[in-house]
């Protein structure tokens, strides 16, 4: 017979004991991981003020995503900017700001997509989306960037004269994000200095324009103020065809709007 003095026996119930501990670590660690992963567009995605914009992600894997919760959601998962759960749109989970403009695709469900649709986008939708797939052993999700931009109104320009102080030519536009860049030029192309004010609307948030130059008589002809987006790279200019020379013992006298092409001026000339 062996001789089992001294020799540890590890009893069978204490070998069950064991590995089901060993099951539950692994459960606990393994908890809220995917066995997939979501991806999103590898650049911002861009949307003009008014318009509609599709963003997009999708599964790593070739798999239905029909089954799945699908949450798309600003800085906080809840309230939601759109929420598919259980087959169907959850719109009492939805933030109050995207009621009514949201639209889910789906049938990309079963090509492993997420596809959703803002409409009217505003300014306000700048920013970061979260875009998350759940299903009951974990989840995961993928970060989308969207940038807003908005091309203001054409500018137009008015202008007052004084005799002491040449002529001020005033430039106005709105409807302009991101802050837009103003320049002007006179008669021979060069920049002229100017004076910039910058105004956001509380419930648009789109920039107003309100620039202001003074010039004397030898620069009035062919003043320019262009308007520029930075993000767009596109700028909207206005020109006014005045007089190249001005004579000021009397303040002239102008009638007409500026906008696009001109104004209309009638002038008192020193005799």
């Amino acid at each position: 017979m062996a001789n089992t003095q001294g020799r540890d026996i590890f009893p069978p119930s204490c070998s069950i004991i064991f590995l089901l501990l060993k099951l539950l670590s692994y459960s606990l660690s393994a908890k809220g991981k995917a066995d997939f992963s979501v991806s999103g567009p590898g650049q911002p995605v861009l949307a003009m003020v008014g318009e509609s914009v599709k963003l997009q992600c999708h599964l790593s894997l070739n798999i239905s995503a029909e089954d799945m919760e699908v949450r798309w959601y600003r800085k906080e998962p809840s309230p939601a900017v759109h929420l598919r759960k259980k087959g169907r749109d959850m719109p009492e989970e939805q933030m109050w700001q995207y009621k009514g403009r949201t639209t889910f695709w789906t049938a990309g469900l079963a090509q492993d997509q997420a596809v959703l649709t803002i409409r009217n986008v505003t300014v306000f939708d700048n920013g970061t989306f979260h875009c998350k797939f759940k299903e009951s052993t974990g989840s995961a999700e993928a970060t989308l960037w969207l940038r807003v931009a908005g091309l203001g109104s054409e500018p137009r320009i008015q202008v007052r004269a004084g005799q002491d102080e040449g002529i001020r030519a005033e430039c106005t536009s709105e409807g302009w994000y991101p802050e837009p860049q103003v320049e002007w030029r006179d008669f021979r192309g060069q920049t002229l200095p100017s004076t910039t004010n910058l105004t956001v609307s509380p419930t648009t948030g789109l920039f107003a324009v309100v620039s202001n130059v003074i010039v004397w008589d030898r620069d009035v002809g062919n003043l320019s103020c262009s308007i520029s987006n930075p993000l767009l790279q596109k700028r909207m200019e206005t020109k006014s065809h005045l007089p190249a020379a001005v004579l000021w013992q009397e303040p002239p006298v102008f009638s007409g709007n500026v906008r696009g092409t001109g104004i209309g001026c009638s002038w008192k000339k020193r005799d």
